[in-house]
Order: C-alpha cells, then structure tokens, then sequence
C-alpha cells in the first residue's frame, strides 16, 4: 500500500514587501506576488519577521492570501475584507517579532500575499521580512 509522505521543502523565497515597510495601524499593505504556477506546490509555511515594534495585549497582525486565474488578478481588498484570513496574535513588549502561523494551502497559479496591522502601532520601517517556503506530497 502506498503511504503519502511530505516531500522536501523548497528553500524560502522572499517577497518584495515595501509597502510592509511602515505600515499605519489599521491599514492593509500593498500585494505581494508569489507564483506557485511552475512549482505547483500544495503547501506552503510562511515566514514573516517584522522589525523591532512595542506592542501590548491583543495586537495581532493578518496574512490575507489571494488567487489568480489565469491573467486575472484580484483587486486589492485589504481595506473591505476577502481573501483567505489568518489572523496571528503578536506577543507584547518591544523587540522583533518572528511569527510563522499556520501551513497555508496553495493553489497552482500565481498568488498574492498581504498583511494587516492590528499591532496596535505602526510597523518598523526596517528589519521586516516575509519568505514562502514550499512543500508537497510524496507518495511512496
């Protein structure tokens, strides 16, 4: 009988987050493109850091993730809500926060990612990271 297993993660690709940079309390950064239509990953673990912020009880941060069709890109939604929603709690106090929240399910085209603040304060406008890390099934 055949078992499924993981398959080897691919290495982590970081997306272009300048829009992270910043980003008002309460605001929805810009989309970051991530393209899963060559890999055709199922999985994927995403990274974020954001740089040195104080922050206190019940700050969090959203990872909103978007699907392509084809051409067909999404609009930009952040500010009314859509997407597929993780909401990550942030812990409190001052320093960088390294957050990876939950396996996310990919589709095999092309992807937007955004983020969320809810922190409570507006993002370090340096030190902020998000890399997508890749992973499929074997079967054997």
């Amino acid at each position: 009988m055949a078992a499924a297993k993981y398959g080897t993660p691919v290495a982590g690709s970081a997306l272009t987050l300048s829009s992270v940079n910043s980003l008002a309390n309460g605001s929805a950064s810009g989309l970051m493109t991530f393209d899963n239509s060559s890999g055709k990953h199922v999985y994927a673990t995403v990274a974020i850091v954001l740089g040195s912020i104080t922050t206190a009880a019940g700050a969090s941060i959203s990872l909103v993730q978007y699907t392509t069709q084809g051409a067909t890109a999404p609009s930009d939604l952040g500010a009314v809500g859509g997407g597929n929603v993780t909401v990550i709690p942030l812990p409190t106090g001052t320093g960088t926060k390294t957050l990876i929240p939950v396996v996310q399910l990919m589709a095999p085209e092309s992807l937007r990612f955004q983020l969320i603040n809810n922190a409570g304060v507006a993002l370090a406008s340096s030190g902020n990271s998000i890399t997508v890390s890749t992973f499929s099934e074997d079967v054997t």
